[in-house]
């Protein structure tokens, strides 16, 4: 025997084995993840929008994963590289330097290391057990998309819908595919510009989450 609470009684009553059967057949309503797509052009400030809403998101209480891609620059900053930095812990990894004939995966002007990737890689099969409200994916471009390489766990995490939440930086050719791999989830493209970099994060923060 189960015991339950009938609201029209004032003490709690017995049930039988098919009544606790039939409940537990019963499941909770299912909630649309929501996607958010950041785009824009390179170097319009991507990357520093998603860390603003990170900050913002954390100081709501909302627990974030994922994690993102802040650029390398050497003593004259001129950019040389880009990093790769889990927003669970804090540890940050250099992912990819100026292709100068170095071994690694050659994306575009940048070889990247396969064991950064590979590290990155598991921050993405480890998504759904972390019980994040926010999770960034900075970025999916054409290794994910067109090659089938690099973070393209990104893109079946999107198929499946298994996280409430998600941010993912993406280049403007490539937004019709990512819809597509999203199809099961409210959608909502942001796109930033010089002129909105400013305050554009307050509005991704609004969306991912509301204060």
């Amino acid at each position: 025997m189960a015991w339950t609470c009938d609201p029209q009684a004032s003490t709690p009553r017995h049930v039988g084995p098919d009544w606790v059967a039939r409940e537990s057949r019963i499941t909770m309503p299912h909630v649309t993840p929501f996607v958010g797509l950041v785009t824009g052009q390179i170097g319009v400030g991507k990357t520093t929008v998603c860390r603003q809403v990170v900050q913002v998101a954390r100081a709501r209480g909302c627990r974030v994963g994922g994690f993102l891609t802040p650029a390398i620059h050497d003593q004259e900053g001129h950019k040389v590289g880009i990093a790769l930095l889990d927003l669970s812990t804090g540890e940050q990894r250099p992912l990819g330097h100026l292709d100068q004939g170095q071994p690694g995966l050659r994306v575009g002007k940048y070889k990247f290391d396969p064991q950064v990737l590979r590290w990155g890689c598991k921050l993405l099969e480890r998504a759904a057990e972390g019980g994040y409200q926010l999770f960034v994916v900075d970025e999916v471009g054409p290794l994910e998309v067109e090659r089938g390489q690099g973070f393209v766990r990104a893109l079946t995490l999107l198929e499946q819908g298994v996280l409430p939440c998600m941010l993912v930086v993406v280049r403007e050719s490539l937004l019709e595919a990512l819809r597509g791999h999203a199809a099961g989830a409210r959608v909502v493209d942001f796109r930033v510009t010089q002129g909105n970099r400013a305050q554009i994060w307050q509005d991704i923060a609004d969306q991912v989450c509301p204060d």
